[in-house]
């Protein structure tokens, strides 16, 4: 039950490594984000981050909660790279690839167990900023979109056999599924630059898990946003 039950613990499917990965190439491109926001910012000083034909890339982390009592604890982030087009002045069109991973480590004195949970899902969006000029804009926010996890509990324990005798036990379960997600909120930008934003979302979203009930849940996002000038913008 020593090391070679921790490394058990560690699960080795392709879809976790890859979403690993995924994690840290986002993080490591929200800062070449705020360069490109930078960039934009002076290559055109003055623009209208949100008319028509602009466009707009952003990353942003939520669902994170973290605890630890003893030898329990417990971990879970949403990290959602996103893009879309504004299609109309204030009215922007996009998609986002939210990217879940939790985890629980649960132990007691006959028992330890672990479990763990990867998500990548694809999440269509429909923004609408009020309009305005300043540093401060507001929008309101729907989502509908689908995503496919990959689930896995392993635990070992000994319990007290009719003999009198400790008896070993193990487990190891893995699984799939496949859910939805309906959402609806609103947002803030703050521009630091003409050309790059910080930004939050507060959304409440539906969860359905295909024969089993729906769930629901308040979630706050936060991360950072470019706005790319149009075309017709940029030229000027």
């Amino acid at each position: 039950m020593g090391s070679s039950f921790l490394c058990n613990l560690w699960p080795t499917s392709g879809l976790f490594l890859t979403v690993l990965s995924s994690f840290f190439i986002c993080f490591h491109s929200m800062k070449n984000l705020f360069l490109l926001g930078l960039g934009c910012a002076l290559a055109s000083s003055a623009f209208a981050q949100t008319e028509k034909g602009a466009r707009y890339i952003g990353a942003n982390v939520g669902n994170l909660s973290y605890s630890r009592s003893d030898k329990n604890n417990s971990f879970s982030a949403t990290l959602t790279p996103s893009a879309g087009v504004f299609v109309g002045n204030n009215f922007l069109l996009g998609a986002g690839l939210p990217i879940s991973y939790s985890r629980g480590h649960f132990e007691t004195t006959f028992q330890k167990s672990t479990r763990r949970e990867v998500e990548v899902g694809l999440a269509p969006f429909a923004r609408y900023y009020l309009p305005g000029s300043g540093a401060h804009r507001f929008f309101g926010h729907l989502q509908a979109g689908i995503a496919r996890g990959s689930y896995r509990y392993q635990s070992e324990g000994m319990y007290i056999g009719s003999g009198g005798q400790m008896v070993a036990t193990k487990e190891d379960q893995r699984s799939n599924d496949t859910s939805t997600i309906f959402g609806a909120g609103l947002g803030y930008n703050y521009f630091l630059t003409p050309g790059a934003a910080l930004e939050v979302v507060a959304s409440y979203n539906r969860y359905g898990y295909g024969d089993y009930d729906s769930a629901g849940a308040l979630n706050v996002s936060a991360g950072f946003a470019v706005f790319l000038p149009s075309k017709g913008t940029a030229a000027k």
